[in-house]
């Protein structure tokens, strides 16, 4: 008993602990208008670099800290389990409304990895035009883009890093095609989180490495993006059945079944809340899907409500440097331009006499250490080694 009482007050403690970050804003109880996220590189260059101009402010408030702090403190309720799509559903809006309280007409984009699957570091995003590639030899602090030079105090005041998975490159990520398998396999919400978080989702955070693999990776723009596809393709999956839009299924991190009722951490909200994106609060939509007809939307029978509040990030400029390198990076940064959309152009081509190459499995130990279900991403490999197979089978045909 003693022992279930103390895990009972770390989870409380680490929630308050996150809470004491950086300001929380309630939803609104309707949409004024309903706004669409987009894809990042389809963004006319005067867009992104009001998104960009905004995320810095964010990180120059201490705002990304808390962010990757309290998704770190609470990260074994909300990974493995059916959590997980509509708890990030609602942290992806509570970052969107803090964006607009800066610039009101900013919206979260999303990152299609989908585009260019096969060789990632070829994508546009993962360029100086955007939010930077790999780390840099040595200490893997990201040096170019949009985040040159950031510094982090979350876990530990050092740069924000990034290491890819093979040195120069990631490795390959999913083809949409093998999503979209996903999508027209699975008929349940527990399934379909299942196979995306243990698959396509959990594939981009190690391919990218460094802080991107930790539970504390909102330090990194780029959660907000990879998160944003996660979501995108979630509301999609929902989009081929009005009822998904008001039930879910399976256990939380307790084994504790999950209803629209049930709460989400932190949150303190109830999860179908979160199961339509153009529902009370959300007030969003993607580019090329359909909203949730108003008539498919779970209704709400409480909310639970809390007062906005703002506090100092803990350890920030008030301490000491505990890493000379990091306080350089933030002078840096205060400094650097604000990159242009138009300054990176690439074609989308391969070797056509070459094979495409499936994403290498994840290991059974970094799943682990990351609550991912290894038996799951075993199948999840085979499915895409399949999908692989007959695009590369296809293509043969058509040389």
């Amino acid at each position: 008993m003693f022992k279930y009482i103390c895990i009972l007050l770390a989870v409380l403690a680490s929630e308050v602990f996150a809470k004491s970050m950086f300001p929380l804003p309630r939803l609104p109880n309707s949409c004024s208008q309903i706004s669409v996220r987009r894809d990042i590189v389809s963004l006319p260059p005067e867009e992104l670099q009001r998104f960009i101009r905004v995320v810095r402010e964010m990180h120059r408030r201490g705002w990304m800290d808390g962010f990757g702090s309290m998704h770190d403190h609470i990260s074994h309720q909300i990974h493995g389990n059916e959590q997980f799509f509509a708890w990030h559903r609602r942290f992806l809006r509570h970052f969107e409304i803090l964006m607009q309280e800066i610039d009101p007409g900013v919206m979260i984009p999303y990152w299609n990895w989908g585009t260019y699957w096969q060789s990632p570091v070829a994508d546009p995003v993962l360029t100086s035009a955007f939010f930077g590639g790999n780390g840099r030899p040595g200490d893997n602090c990201v040096i170019e883009g949009a985040q040159a030079r950031w510094g982090r105090n979350y876990p530990t005041r050092n740069c924000l890093t990034r290491r890819f998975r093979y040195g120069a490159t990631t490795g390959a990520f999913w083809p949409m095609r093998a999503v979209r398998d996903v999508m027209n396999m699975a008929t349940t919400h527990a399934q379909f989180r299942s196979r995306i978080e243990n698959g396509a989702h959990g594939i981009v955070h190690l391919g990218l490495g460094g802080d991107f693999e930790t539970m504390y990776a909102p330090v990194d723009v780029l959660f907000f993006l990879h998160h944003a596809m996660i979501d995108k393709i979630w509301a999609e999956w929902q989009s081929r059945d009005p009822l998904r839009y008001r039930m879910v299924d399976g256990y939380d991190s307790q084994r504790i079944p999950v209803t629209a009722n049930s709460l989400m951490p932190f949150y303190s909200e109830e999860v179908g809340t979160a199961l339509a994106t153009n529902g009370p609060g959300y007030c969003y939509v993607y580019d090329d899907i359909p909203a949730a007809p108003s008539g498919a939307m779970f209704k709400s029978t409480r909310r639970a409500t809390f007062a906005s509040f703002k506090a100092v990030f803990n350890g920030s400029s008030e301490q000491p440097a505990q890493n000379a390198a990091a306080e350089d990076m933030e002078d840096d940064a205060a400094e650097a331009p604000v990159p242009a959309g138009t300054e990176f152009r690439v074609k989308h081509t391969f070797n056509d006499t070459m094979d495409f190459k499936p994403p290498s499995p994840m290991s059974a130990e970094w799943l682990r250490r990351r609550r991912m279900d290894v038996a799951e991403a075993a199948r999840m490999q085979t499915l895409v080694n399949n999908v692989v197979a007959q695009i590369n089978a296809e293509r043969r045909q058509q040389r």
